[in-house]
């Protein structure tokens, strides 16, 4: 029989919010509740909306009958054993409260020191000079690609699971916590679904697998067995059947000195540090505990730097290999925008073929870090701008301000294509980018589809100048690009030949009439004819 007060009516009966704590506490414990109070105030909280706190100042307030239904529900459904979390519809982690429901695992509080030894491997990228980049597999509710993603700023998540119902969860947490952009869900097996040009680019491989033996499951309490995944529990005879394909997939997935952190059975994970002693390659295996000292995390390292694995000459093929992408920049694929949009969003500095020449740059977004990195990669002077590659021709009037008809004719006329307007900035355009003399910003439509894609997926413009040293020839081809620069950006797109291999001519049209700051690829005369009708 459920509780008592189901078919009593408020009018008939009050029950305040001290009563119904008291009486589901004691019909919890009853129930051979471990913890019966703070399930009771879990359950009255996400009944009646109120806090912790809220509840213990409210002791007077009645509930309606609507939350009393609620309640009885509830009650009844936790007296038989379903969790809380499922119950409530979410539960916190770290520092960010996560949508829970059935047919997902629950994080658990060992998994948090999971995340610290993911923060470890990112924190190492970072100090190395990079943006970092996770891969978590079998992500379930997105615990850690969420708490990863918030507690660092800096880092991209890629997170996979194979179950469509926790892909789809992790995606609902991501957007909840305004995420989109830094965590990536994907739903396949592994890292099967995750672009090959990302492989071998991450800094850490994070996982919490299933690694519970398969005769150890059934013995499980029947609040995880009877609600929680098999499919995220039972990890084959061992517990390591799981563990075995990601210790195959790491080194593919890791770039050298990259972190694979993986959560285990505490009579699993010796073994699992031993198989990854035995596999070679490695220049840190430990294992560690969790919150309770139970041995929980294996903590590898990818050995050495590129350069003591393999050498100088063959470091600098492995960098153009995993920051090099090939591209047909008239008709880029997805994987590369994305894969562009997720560098450019982390504040990357990239190398893209224009129309004109290659340029090297970032996003055009306030406080943007890769401003200041293009700048020292290509040893640019200070007190200069970048010129920005606009994503549509209506940008000229969205980022310049009293733009003169005959320079709106000048747009018309040649773009998109190799030439570049210098109008008065609008207020739309933060003041780093904008030549502190004239107020002025550099504008141009590029002829490449690549670029305008990254610019609408980005949502911003780019701030681009010609990929080279400052004093030296502008790239002209892929294979033209110095490698100090592909040592130092974080993504080179190599489209092969640029079309017009010259770089854009540059016309002033902040004054009363056009000047040529530069004569590139359309002749000053093309200029001067055109306004001439």
């Amino acid at each position: 029989m459920g509780p008592e007060w189901k078919c009593c009516n408020v009018s008939e009966e009050v029950w305040t919010i001290k009563r119904m704590l008291d009486w589901t506490c004691g019909y919890l414990e009853r129930r051979g509740e471990e913890r019966p109070r703070l399930s009771a105030e879990w359950l009255l909280g996400s009944v009646t909306g109120l806090s912790r706190v809220q509840i213990y100042t409210s002791f007077d307030r009645p509930l309606s009958q609507e939350e009393l239904n609620r309640m009885h529900d509830a009650v009844v459904r936790r007296g038989k054993g379903e969790p809380l979390q499922y119950l409530t519809g979410e539960m916190p982690f770290r520092h960010i409260i996560l949508k829970c429901e059935e047919g997902v695992l629950i994080p658990r509080p060992e998994t948090e020191v999971l995340v610290d030894a993911a923060l470890e491997g990112v924190d190492a990228a970072t100090a190395a000079g990079h943006a970092p980049r996770v891969l978590e597999v079998g992500c379930g509710t997105g615990c850690i690609a969420c708490s990863v993603a918030s507690e660092r700023l800096g880092a991209c998540v890629t997170a996979t699971d194979i179950s469509p119902k926790a892909a789809s969860l992790a995606r609902r947490n991501r957007t909840a916590l305004g995420l989109d952009n830094r965590v990536d869900v994907v739903e396949c097996d592994l890292a099967e679904g995750v672009d090959e040009c990302l492989m071998g680019t991450f800094d850490v491989l994070v996982s919490n697998p299933p690694y519970i033996p398969s005769d150890v499951v059934p013995t499980l309490p029947g609040e995880v067995k009877l609600h929680e995944p098999w499919l995220a529990l039972d990890g084959g005879a061992d517990g390591l059947d799981v563990f075995r394909r990601l210790l195959e997939l790491a080194p593919h997935a890791l770039r050298p000195g990259g972190v694979f952190a993986v959560e285990l059975f505490e009579t699993n994970v010796g073994d699992a540090a031993e198989l990854c002693r035995r596999q070679g390659g490695w220049s840190t295996v430990e294992v560690r505990e969790d919150l309770t000292r139970r041995p929980r995390v294996l903590f590898a390292v990818r050995g050495g730097s590129l350069a003591d694995e393999l050498g100088p000459a063959r470091e600098l093929e492995m960098a153009r290999l995993q920051k090099v992408v090939k591209v047909d920049q008239n008709d880029p694929d997805e994987a590369a925008v994305r894969r562009g949009t997720l560098a450019l969003e982390d504040g990357g500095v990239v190398v893209v073929p224009t129309d004109s020449v290659y340029g090297i740059g970032c996003a055009a977004t306030p406080t943007n870090p890769g401003l200041s990195r293009t700048f020292q990669i290509k040893r640019r002077p200070a007190g200069q701008t970048l010129p920005w590659l606009i994503a549509n021709d209506s940008d000229l009037l969205v980022y310049g301000r009293d733009v003169p008809d005959w320079a709106q004719e000048l747009a018309r006329r040649f773009w998109p294509g190799a030439l570049t307007l210098v109008v008065k900035a609008s207020e739309l355009v933060p003041r780093e980018y904008v030549l502190p003399v004239t107020g002025t910003i550099a504008l141009r439509l590029p002829d490449s589809n690549l670029v305008r894609q990254l610019a609408r997926s980005v949502g911003a413009p780019l701030a681009i100048t010609s990929a080279n040293t400052h004093g030296r020839d502008a790239a002209v081809d892929g294979g033209s690009v110095e490698e100090r620069l592909v040592k130092m950006v974080d993504l080179v797109f190599d489209g092969g030949a640029a079309p017009v291999a010259v770089n854009s001519t540059i016309v002033d049209c902040s004054g009363d009439a056009p000047a040529i700051l530069r004569e590139g690829a359309i002749p000053s005369e093309e200029i001067f004819s055109a306004l001439r009708g």
